[in-house]
Formats: structure tokens, C-alpha cells, sequence
């Protein structure tokens, strides 16, 4: 491609600070026309910052933004953004849950019109055209507010394609998604950018970039440290600028890690019934082994999560954890027998933001052991909390008394995984633990969950990532439709396995 070719977006020294925290240093970037620009670097390098700085939600403190080379405003919004041809796809997707898909891909994209009145028919058939280009199985007329997590994520996509922009932004928008449907979504882009279109596409999965990626920018630490081409993508050398030489030595120890042995039975799930489970679900872990649950998009493996967290009530069967009964739909309950649960959705469900750092490693639920006590040691507290946030790796390191809300996304997801595993439970419930953390900080969760299992705990995982799902758990569930429909064991089992399974599943059904 011709260096001479106007960017779509061009960003000269874009520089932020937050107090007397260094946000952003002088940052370059530069999307070209037709191109997927990958966007990589740790929880809290900047990332974010610089994309929000583009969508006008956060006001740079110096340097320049241009589209198709014109500058904007010192001041520009959404509807500056727009009229240049940008659309974004933020974390938190800015989808209205109690309006349904149809209308929330109108909202942005306009609504179908007949004889000059709104013609929600037509608003419809619209959205299922954005949604079918897309191939996402999921009904115009669904309520947001009772989709998935990631079905949630493709809706957020699609209406960003029915703006028929020039430039998309897409922040993680595959942290929660199945190998799959990323497939299905890398599918979209590619076809796209050969209208011209430009994507700039951040995410932590680094498999994503390979045939996919044109170029490759990584930030560290508020700084452009290296933009690389895609015949320059190598593992290592792209793990090594996004953490450094000493982060790339753990990063390796950690994957030699030896699996732990697993002991006698432990957690016994018998005809489990509930919401969203189209049939009962039995299956034995046994100390020592963790146990993934995975599938396509909406297979059931979320919700089998919530109804072991305690998050969701279920209908019928029994669960005992060491020969006791669980009173599943009691959180309580579940953690006064040792059970702990990291939901997927961590804004709703995880944190109270207006809290700190250190309040939010040790928050007491009613019902939890030491809910009463009105006094605590703060000096301890934040001691520990100290510990955890170096454990975790959560940035900035000196975040202990700083509110939750002014972290990164990937920060406040590791503050919430730290709580739940700091107090040794026995029986651990997660649900997409790593999505949307970097790839340093990925490494020290799995790790932690590993030192739980080799500890005899039992660990239930459910996730998108199919990566993560062979690399760790010792044996694999795959769900379709809210059933169970293969158990697989680890040795020998490859991502690429692991999806064909997945879509096994789907064709039989059709």
C-alpha cells in the first residue's frame, strides 16, 4: 500500500494525564484505508484512553487527531465523529437493555421509515440484514436486557456495520466471544476492508492477529514502544514489547507448570435443571481438577455458571460438595460452605465502583462470615490488599486506595478475581476469568487458579476461549442449546478440535 495514501485516522502526539498519572506520552498511530490495525498492550498501557480520546469522551491534554486529513475539534463528540465516518464499539457496548435489538441497532443506525412514519417492520428487516451479515443467530426482536454476555457483544457489532462507516473502532469486542464466532467476525472484517474500509481491532487473544492483523501497534506504559507489520508478527517478540523481557522469562516459566493430580471425588452435580438448561446436566469433579464448560454463542455454558455461583436459581436436581448439599440460588449459603463465583459480567455484577481498591478486595456480603463486624484493621487491610495487587499484577501498583471505577477494565477484573480466590475457597466458579486481560496478567490468574486446584480445590471454568479451555482444564465440556454434548480430555486436544466439536454440535441440530 502506498505511504502516500491520506490515513483514515491519524493520532500526533496525543498525550493524557489523569492527576499526576501519566495517561498517555506523545502517542502516534495511524489507520490506513482497507487495513485491521491491531491495538495490543497491558491492562491500563493506554489503550482505552487513546480510543476514547478519538471518540471525544475524554479530552487530550495535547496532540492531534485527524480523519481522512481533517483534523477534529479540540471538543468533538459523537455527532463530529459520525459525520467523519467513525464508529466505536466500547467495553461497555452502550446497548439499552430493556429496548430490543432491533431498536438498539436504530438508535444508532436510524429507523426504517414508510410513507415518512417510523415503520418498525422495516426497522426490523433492517437489523436482520445487519445481523445476517454478520451470521449471528439472533432474533430482531430479542431483549437486550435477556440476551448473553457475548450475544450481546455481536449486537454491538452488527449495529457498528449498519453505520456503514469508513473507520470502526472495535475495543475488545472479542474478550467474550467463542473461538467460532471471532471466526465469524474476522470473516466480517476481511470482507469489509476490501470496500475500504478500516478497522482499528484491540484485544489480548494475540492468536487473533495471525491472517487477520495488516500491522500491529503496541503500547507500554502510556508509550508507542513498536508498530509492526504482519510478515514481523512473532509471539515472543510481540509478548516481550507488550511486558517486557522479565514479564516474556515468567510468562514461559509459567506455561512449564507441571498439571496438579487429581484426587478423590469432591463436587457431585446430579440432573441439574434450570433457566436456560434445555436438559439436566450431571457430571462429577474431583479434587485437584478443573473442569470448562464451552460451546458457541448462547450454548448454555454462562448460565450453568450462574446456577452454580449461586447467581441463578435453578429448577430441580441436587449438587453436593463433600457429600454435604449446596443450596443452589443462595449466595449465602454457597459461601459459608467455601464456594466462591467470578461472574462474566463484572460492571453489573462484580464490583461496587464508588468503592476503593482495598473495600473492594475485602467486601463482606450478609450471610458471609465476618459481615457483622462493623471494625477492621485498615492498616492490615491495606497491607494485603498491597500484596494482591502486585499478585495480580493490577496497575497502577499503587491503586489500593484509588475507587475502582479509574482503573481499566482489565485492572478492575483482576481486583474482582482477587477477592474471590484470595480466602483459599473450596470450590471456585468463573466465568471468563481472563477476558479482557492482558496477556502478563492472564498468566498470573491461570496460575492462581492452578495453585487452588493443586490445593484440592475444585475449579469450574466457563469460557470463550478456546485457547485458554486446552491450555488448562483437564477435562472440557462442550454445550449446544443448553445441553451437554461431548466430554473431552485434555491431552491431545487443540483450539481447532475443540471449535469442530463446537460446530459438530451446531450442524447436527440443523
Amino acid at each position: 500500500m502506498s505511504e502516500a495514501v491520506t490515513p483514515l485516522i491519524e493520532a500526533r502526539g496525543v498525550a493524557k494525564r489523569f492527576g499526576g498519572a501519566v495517561a498517555l506520552a506523545g502517542v502516534d498511530f495511524e489507520l490506513r484505508p482497507g487495513e485491521i490495525h491491531a491495538l495490543l498492550g497491558e491492562n491500563g498501557a493506554g489503550k482505552s484512553t487513546l480510543i476514547k480520546i478519538m471518540a471525544g469522551v475524554v479530552a487530550r491534554d495535547a496532540g492531534e487527531i485527524r480523519v481522512s486529513g481533517r483534523p477534529l475539534t479540540a471538543a468533538h463528540g459523537a455527532a463530529e465523529c459520525a459525520a467523519a465516518g467513525l464508529a466505536f464499539v466500547h467495553q461497555d457496548l452502550g446497548l439499552v437493555d430493556h429496548l430490543d435489538v432491533a431498536e438498539n441497532i436504530a438508535l444508532v443506525s436510524g429507523y426504517g421509515r414508510r410513507h415518512g412514519l417510523i415503520s418498525y417492520r422495516s426497522t426490523e428487516r433492517m437489523a436482520a440484514e445487519a445481523l445476517a451479515a454478520l451470521a449471528i443467530e439472533i432474533s430482531p426482536r430479542a431483549l437486550v436486557g435477556e440476551l448473553e454476555q457475548d450475544q450481546k457483544v455481536m449486537v454491538a457489532v452488527a449495529r457498528a456495520f449498519a453505520l456503514d462507516a469508513r473507520a470502526i473502532v472495535l475495543d475488545e469486542v472479542s474478550s467474550s466471544l467463542p473461538a467460532p464466532a471471532v471466526r465469524r467476525l474476522a470473516q466480517a472484517l476481511t470482507a469489509a476492508r476490501g470496500s475500504g474500509v478500516g478497522f482499528v481491532y484491540v484485544t489480548h487473544r494475540l492468536e487473533e492477529l495471525y491472517g487477520l492483523a495488516d500491522r500491529a501497534t503496541i503500547l507500554r506504559d502510556g508509550r508507542r514502544v513498536a508498530t509492526v507489520t504482519a510478515a514481523e508478527f512473532d509471539h515472543d517478540r510481540i509478548v516481550e514489547a507488550i511486558i517486557g523481557r522479565q514479564g516474556l522469562e515468567e510468562l514461559q516459566d509459567a506455561s512449564r507448570a507441571a498439571p496438579p493430580e487429581r484426587g478423590s471425588v469432591r463436587l457431585r452435580v446430579r440432573e441439574l435443571q434450570g433457566p436456560g438448561l434445555h436438559q439436566p446436566v450431571s457430571f462429577d469433579v474431583a479434587a485437584g481438577e478443573t473442569v470448562a464448560f464451552c460451546g458457541l454463542v448462547g450454548c448454555g455454558s454462562r448460565t450453568l455458571a450462574g446456577l452454580l455461583g449461586g447467581a441463578v436459581r435453578p429448577t430441580g436436581g441436587a449438587v453436593e460438595l463433600d457429600g454435604r448439599p449446596l443450596r443452589l440460588g443462595d449466595p449465602s449459603s454457597l459461601r459459608r460452605a467455601g464456594c466462591t463465583y467470578v461472574p462474566g459480567d463484572r460492571q453489573a455484577e462484580g464490583g461496587v465502583y464508588s468503592l476503593t481498591v482495598r473495600e473492594n478486595l475485602f467486601l463482606r456480603r450478609r450471610g458471609e462470615p465476618g459481615a457483622r463486624l462493623r471494625m477492621r484493621p485498615q492498616g492490615r487491610e491495606r497491607r494485603v490488599a498491597e500484596e494482591l495487587i502486585e499478585r495480580f499484577r493490577v496497575r497502577p501498583s499503587s491503586s489500593a486506595e484509588a475507587p475502582l471505577w479509574t482503573l481499566s477494565g482489565g485492572n478492575q477484573q483482576k481486583v474482582i478475581t482477587g477477592r474471590a480466590l484470595r480466602t483459599g475457597p473450596r470450590m471456585i466458579v468463573v466465568d471468563d476469568p481472563t477476558a479482557g486481560v492482558d496477556v502478563g496478567s492472564r498468566a498470573q490468574i491461570h496460575r492462581t487458579l492452578r495453585e487452588a486446584a493443586a490445593a484440592g480445590s475444585v475449579v469450574i471454568v466457563s469460557s470463550s476461549d478456546y485457547e485458554e479451555v486446552v491450555t488448562q482444564a483437564d477435562r472440557i465440556f462442550v454445550m449446544n442449546h443448553g445441553r451437554i454434548d461431548a466430554e473431552l480430555e485434555r491431552e491431545g486436544l487443540t483450539p481447532e478440535r475443540l471449535a469442530q466439536a463446537s460446530y459438530g454440535s451446531s450442524k447436527e441440530e440443523a
